[in-house]
């Protein structure tokens, strides 16, 4: 099954799965937040900390399984796996999306 995605949801999956913080981060607006595990990350640079930590902690890969469009962006559902008890897990992207970019993201499982 083909999972059809926003662009910019594409390319932060996609550097994501190819541990590339930089350009994962770049596709977040410069405001944006990261709500996971509990703790919020703000701005650009605090979500490139947060995505080298969990790169490095995790080495996980993200595989959508489901897209929902909401009013103000997508959830995703995503089959997760890496270094961490349970893996694979279901895990719940819900999106903010601006004009080009990832305004918020929370993650739960």
């Amino acid at each position: 099954m083909s999972i059809t995605l926003p662009e910019s949801v594409e390319n932060y999956i996609r550097h994501s799965n190819a541990y590339d913080a930089d350009g994962a981060a770049e596709c977040f607006s410069a405001d944006a937040q990261v709500r996971d595990d509990g703790k919020v990350h703000g701005g650009r640079d605090a979500i490139r900390a947060w995505i080298s930590s969990t790169n490095a902690e995790y080495a996980a890969t993200n595989t959508p399984v489901a897209c929902e469009t909401t009013a103000a962006g997508c959830v995703v559902t995503s089959e997760v796996a890496g270094n961490f008890r349970g893996s694979p897990l279901r895990i719940t992207f819900n999106f903010t999306l601006g004009a080009n970019a990832i305004n918020a993201l929370e993650i739960t499982a």
